[in-house]
């Protein structure tokens, strides 16, 4: 594998990147059904959500149990109810990908800028990786509400790169889903996708990322 040089900026993205969150989505998006009166989900279903952040994968969560049948201000109470019970249920079943902390602290080590781009909702960045204890590796933290628009848009990587001053051929987008690799592709930036994490439910091989490892730890052959 060839490794990739001139590197500089390292940007991730957070579920089915560095997290296995569906346990916890999946307890707060049932704690959210019950109270609606609607049947609970599985974490099989729930993978094929992740990555567009909250609002949508509510919504795709109320066309799963209950059709098309629901007003925007169902969706608004929903989402609303579910950001209550994931602030409740975060770090509950949710655990690292292997090898991830040990990885990130190596690349910290080695001087590169980290960026965290993803999009979930800001409020819930800082206590979910001060719980994991990788908050010390990440310079700067982009949720999908951080800025005007979010993943496949270039807006975060690009808006990474000027906080850094650091151009695109030194920038690395490393993500599990077509959102990430999208993002770095529009952005002009090195694409690095993980296999193990949701992209849909879609090999993420379609998108035509740079690199394609399997296991986290196997970035460090790269960088």
């Amino acid at each position: 594998m060839t490794q990739l040089t001139d590197i500089k900026l390292i940007c991730f993205d957070l579920d089915g990147t560095l997290v296995n969150s569906v346990p916890d989505l999946r307890l707060s998006l049932n704690a959210m059904l019950e109270e609606l009166s609607l049947p609970h989900v599985n974490d099989l279903v729930v993978k094929t959500w992740v990555g567009d952040g909250i609002p949508k994968m509510v919504e795709r969560c109320l066309q799963h149990v209950n059709g098309n049948d629901f007003s925007q201000d169902l969706l608004a109470n929903a989402v609303s109810i579910f950001e209550g019970y994931y602030q409740q249920f975060l770090n509950t079943e949710s655990g690292l990908y292997p090898a991830v902390k040990s990885t990130l602290f190596k690349l910290q080590d080695k001087g590169y800028k980290i960026a965290l781009i993803t999009n979930k909702a800001e409020k819930f960045l800082p206590d979910l990786l001060a719980y994991f204890g990788i908050n010390r590796c990440f310079d700067l933290l982009l949720g999908g509400d951080t800025l005007a628009r979010n993943k496949p848009d270039p807006m975060q990587v690009e808006y990474a790169r000027e906080h850094f001053n650091i151009g695109a051929s030194e920038t690395v987008m490393i993500g599990d889903s077509r959102n990430d690799i999208l993002a770095g592709q529009n952005a002009k930036v090195s694409t690095i996708a993980l296999t193990y994490g949701y992209n849909f439910g879609e090999p993420i091989a379609q998108i035509n990322p740079d690199y394609i490892v399997n296991h986290f730890d196997e970035l460090l052959t790269l960088l």
